[in-house]
């Protein structure tokens, strides 16, 4: 029988656990809030505060015929919109079309086998092979971006990568 003192401390030790996670200034972490795109909503994505974007088409390998966006909310929070062609045709072609018109906002890069990503001008994602995400600084925190399938980021490191050089 586990008396309430153990239960106690199995909560504590768990707790610490769960707040001691690896990249965030002492916070816990933050998972974002996912918003599904839709013609309703379309028209309040703020692409000014797009941090990372990404659109796999029909035929593309991963993530096929989705679209993935990480927009900052309020300084400390991150919210993804995603949609995909087999769910929303009209969405993804309208998302498709308002990344297009704002593409100038954007460093792009190849994800690799028909997958296209697009990073804001001026973000600094600490990119964290271990963890095969990338980490964008906030005033406050560090907030978490993961790419939709593994090969897409270990594309755009390399080509991060080539950059520097």
């Amino acid at each position: 029988m586990i008396t309430r003192m153990r239960l106690l401390r199995s909560k504590e030790t768990l707790n610490s656990f769960m707040y001691l996670y690896r990249g965030t200034l002492e916070k816990s972490i933050v998972f974002p809030e996912s918003v599904i795109i839709t013609a309703e909503n379309l028209d309040s994505i703020d692409f000014d505060e797009v941090i990372y974007c990404e659109i796999s088409p029909t035929g593309a390998m991963g993530n096929e015929g989705g679209i993935l966006m990480y927009l900052l909310a309020e300084k400390e929070n991150l919210i993804t919109y995603e949609t995909n062609v087999s769910i929303d045709k009209e969405s993804f072609g309208a998302a498709s079309e308002r990344i297009d018109q704002n593409v100038n906002l954007f460093m792009s890069y190849s994800g690799g086998f028909g997958n296209y990503v697009y990073i804001k001008k001026g973000a600094q994602l600490e990119i964290d092979e271990k963890y095969n995400c990338f980490w964008y600084h906030s005033s406050d925190t560090k907030l978490r971006i993961d790419s939709s399938v593994k090969g897409v980021f270990l594309s755009i490191v390399t080509e991060m990568k080539q950059e520097e050089r």
